[in-house]
């Protein structure tokens, strides 16, 4: 069952204005998360490679599912490919020539955890697609000045007591990423990546 007195996230920015009914709406779909038990992958820099699912780089400055500011959310993709093109999308957007982002760090997480909401679930998409379709600008566009509505529905997911979602990948149509709350994991759930060290 759902914290109906969820803590709430500590922000930098505003709330999304229809937060509460947000969050109402993704309560409402806590029966539909499912356990994962499966190997992802992310890129990151080398420098960041002794934090590669620390969730710290996200919650500093936000994602696609977590406000600036607010909790740690690791981010991870389904495949290898998705997870290089999502790195080179980040570095591209920063107008850094491809050359610049390497040479980068590649790792298999294991992941095993008991509720994930996954957002391609028909009864899922039916409520969540049409609060995306609602906000007209690309999030990053507005996020530094107040909580998108995929931040919203992220943390909504997260004070829901679910420990992440699933969502389709925006840089490669048939990839999904993973996005994970670490704070809300139990003892039972597991989140590891192998030991790294960063040569100077």
């Amino acid at each position: 069952m759902p914290d109906l007195n969820p803590s709430r996230a500590t922000m930098d920015i505003k709330p999304h204005p229809n937060y509460s009914r947000i969050l109402l709406a993704v309560n409402s779909l806590t029966a539909h998360a499912q356990a994962l038990n499966s190997v992802w992958y992310r890129c990151v820099e080398t420098s960041f490679a002794h934090e590669i699912i620390s969730g710290e780089g996200a919650r500093m400055h936000g994602g696609r599912w977590n406000p600036i500011g607010s909790f740690r959310a690791v981010y991870l993709s389904d495949a290898p490919e998705t997870a290089l093109r999502e790195y080179l999308a980040r570095a591209r957007r920063m107008k850094w020539p491809d050359h610049k982002s390497l040479p980068m760090v590649m790792a298999g997480v294991e992941v095993k955890v008991r509720r994930v909401l996954d957002l391609r679930v028909p009864e899922v998409l039916a409520t969540v697609e049409p609060l995306l379709k609602a906000e007209r600008l690309h999030w990053r566009s507005i996020q530094s000045r107040r909580e998108t509505v995929s931040q919203a529905i992220g943390r909504a997911v997260r004070e829901a007591g679910l420990q992440g979602l699933l969502a389709v990948s925006q840089q490669v149509k048939a990839g999904l990423n993973l996005v994970l709350f670490p704070d809300k994991f139990g003892r039972h759930d597991k989140l590891s990546a192998p030991k790294l060290k960063v040569l100077d």
